[in-house]
């Protein structure tokens, strides 16, 4: 529920009161009663000392205990005040994830009905992935999860599920047993990687290469699926003829793979009759990154692997999330006055940002002063934003910037309708287990309060139960299903089991589009295509690349870690900067630095410094380094274009 693709439904065991255990449900049909450490932790998160566990205003430099009574009068007034000097695009809403509950868009409603504010826009997370598949095929569509035991050969390209999606592990474990072939594709020889036979190390953002040199091969050697092409694709003469320019020797070159290797996986691919690929967030955080999933999407296309039981390209689940969101659509009529930015650049827009400039801004369900790329812009002219509230479990890098903060809810505290589009595509309803701590109000409660202040008479609906039912209603229609119903219940689109089953594919000419006029349109190649990767230069040479790591999701988990971060390089890199095992050093980019400990691993490809995001400022925030780049489409920040240097601190 915090923002984790598998979305694991809970068993609790409560004693006085208290959750004391957390186990899973066996009856899940996507996480089948497993539960991560993640999961688990959510139980020392609740009962932590450190919860926020009242409001908080900021008095003379410090934070001082209010009512909510108080904590009302104050933003009401400030909200009343900026709309009637400034306009309501003065405002700044930011929402993100780390909530998974539809109860979280109440925040977005509020203001929408409100006049409208000003509104990130693209991703931080998986942006460019979503907008290529939706070039490509008309949306972002997985198999439902299982299928994958259908696939004779299963690709994880870019992906480290042993990580961050630990039910698909356990199935590709289990496909394993009934030998399948797994290749995983990584510039990082990571967990997962580790765990299977077959590993090819790649060079970080040429995925798209590797993928149009396997097309390449399959086309010159008559394996693709020319009755399929015919049917369902469209622009494949086209596409052909570019991917003509990568062949294996020049694949070769770019991806550090050798032709043998990369010709053996395409035919066995292209032979295979059934291949699932599963592809990772990572390859489309780099300004080439949309293209790279549209390349992979076209070698799937061109053997017909689409629609087909133990086959596609699974990025994302969005089968069920886009009946969810008719409250939010609504409440956009209302919105005349929103202003939209690109997230991946809140600090460059907060410092060019005029008529008007942000005067007032609401943080809820995440924590951009750590997540968000140019960190010391981003610090900077955040904190001069006049009055700023947050809500959240505990006082986060973001929280302590704040005027006003107020304490959120646990997902135990409330009930709500859970639903995740990054892998399991199933509908949960969250039924309360225990009380809210007693002075602590739920955010949806406060913004029906707020609405309530500010004399706000046009939500859409009146109570909590009244917007849950209200939020469902499409998909329970669809699915013939009653609200009562959903208690207990696991509710999927049965016939979207296996992605574009039908072939009715939801781009303009109802095929997969390789050749696509809406990409044309949008300012970019129509075909997949590959461009040069960036590179560093002599004062920043290596690549910094910020991936997930087990322990946490994103920042969430390092509200207790006080610990430096880790930088991780390979023999070879570490030598070229006179740097050993253990030493303490300075990890530099362009801006600033951040101190860390090295740890010499041969799973780190040449060239790389690597880092687990999520490190809090007490510890060192990586994206202090990290630049704040876009990514080809969709607006998704491009972190893993950003390069650094090491210096020398002292020997522990």
């Amino acid at each position: 529920p915090m923002d984790c693709p598998d979305l694991c439904r809970f068993v609790v065991t409560i004693e006085n009161g208290q959750i004391i255990k957390l186990t899973g449900d066996p009856h899940h049909p996507v996480t089948k009663g497993f539960v991560c450490k993640k999961g688990k932790a959510l139980v020392k998160r609740m009962s932590h000392p450190d919860r926020i566990k009242y409001p908080l205003m900021r008095k003379d430099g410090r934070f001082v205990k209010i009512s909510y009574e108080k904590a009302f009068d104050i933003i009401a007034d400030n909200l009343v005040s900026v709309k009637d000097k400034f306009g309501t695009k003065a405002i700044l809403n930011y929402t993100s994830d780390g909530y998974a509950g539809l109860k979280n868009r109440i925040q977005s409603i509020f203001f929408n009905c409100f006049g409208g504010v000003t509104q990130p826009r693209g991703s931080l997370c998986w942006g460019a992935g979503i907008a290529a598949q939706e070039y490509d095929f008309g949306s972002a569509k997985g198999h439902f999860p299982d299928d994958v035991l259908n696939a004779d050969t299963i690709l994880v390209w870019g992906r480290n599920p042993k990580y961050t999606s630990p039910h698909l592990y356990t199935l590709l474990k289990q496909a394993q047993k009934k030998s399948s072939r797994i290749i995983v594709i990584d510039p990082v020889k990571t967990a997962t990687a580790k765990a299977f036979d077959e590993y090819i190390r790649i060079k970080p953002s040429t995925d798209g290469a590797l993928a149009l040199a396997m097309a390449n091969t399959i086309i010159e050697n008559n394996l693709h699926d020319r009755r399929f092409i015919e049917k369902y694709v469209l622009g494949f003469k086209r596409f052909r003829a570019y991917a003509e320019k990568f062949t294996l020797k020049r694949a070769e070159e770019i991806t550090g793979i050798s032709a043998d290797i990369i010709s053996d996986m395409a035919v066995h691919y292209a032979k295979s009759k059934t291949a699932s690929i599963y592809v990772g967030f990572g390859m489309q955080r780099y300004q080439n990154g949309g293209n790279n999933i549209r390349c992979i999407d076209a070698l799937a296309a061109v053997t017909g692997k689409i629609g087909e039981k133990g086959c596609g390209v699974n990025y994302a689940a969005k089968s069920i999330s886009p009946y969810l969101n008719i409250l939010d659509k609504q409440s956009r009529e209302y919105a005349k006055n929103r202003r939209l930015f690109t997230v991946g650049k809140l600090g460059q827009f907060l410092e060019t940002a005029e008529e008007p400039p942000v005067k007032t801004v609401f943080v809820a369900s995440g924590n951009p002063l750590t997540q968000s790329p140019d960190l010391e812009k981003t610090i900077k002219y955040f904190s001069q934003i006049e009055f700023k509230v947050v809500f959240d479990h505990f006082m986060t890098d973001t929280a302590r910037q704040a005027d006003i903060v107020l304490p959120a809810a646990f997902v135990f505290e409330q009930d709500d309708l859970f639903a995740t589009s990054m892998y399991s595509p199933v509908l949960n309803y969250s039924q309360k287990a225990v009380d809210l701590p007693k002075n602590i109000m739920p955010e949806f409660e406060f913004y029906l309060t707020l609405a309530e202040k500010i004399g706000l008479k046009n939500l859409g609906f009146e109570d909590s139960e009244d917007y849950l039912k209200k939020s469902g209603q499409p998909l329970l229609k669809k699915l013939d299903k009653k609200f009562t119903q959903l208690p207990g219940a696991y509710l999927n689109i049965k016939t979207d089991k296996i992605s574009w089953e039908n072939k009715a594919f939801k781009t303009p000419s109802g095929k997969i589009e390789l050749y696509s006029e809406k990409a044309l349109q949008d300012g970019l190649s129509a075909l997949p295509s590959f461009s040069k990767p960036c590179m560093g230069n002599k004062q920043f040479p290596l690549r910094l690349l910020t991936c997930h790591t087990i322990d946490s999701m994103h920042s969430q988990g390092f509200a207790f870690n006080n610990e430096l971060p880790i930088v991780y390089l390979n023999w070879k890199t570490a030598q070229k900067f006179d740097v050993e095992k253990d030493f303490y050093l300075f990890v530099k980019g362009e801006k600033t630095k951040i101190k860390a400990k090295l740890c010499i691993d041969s799973a780190i490809c040449d060239g790389v410094a690597f880092i687990y995001q999520g490190f809090w400022h007490k510890s060192g925030a990586v994206n202090l380094l990290t630049k704040s780049l876009i990514s080809d489409m969709g607006r998704q920040a491009a972190y893993y274009d950003s390069f650094c240097c090491l210096e020398k601190l002292s020997i522990a």
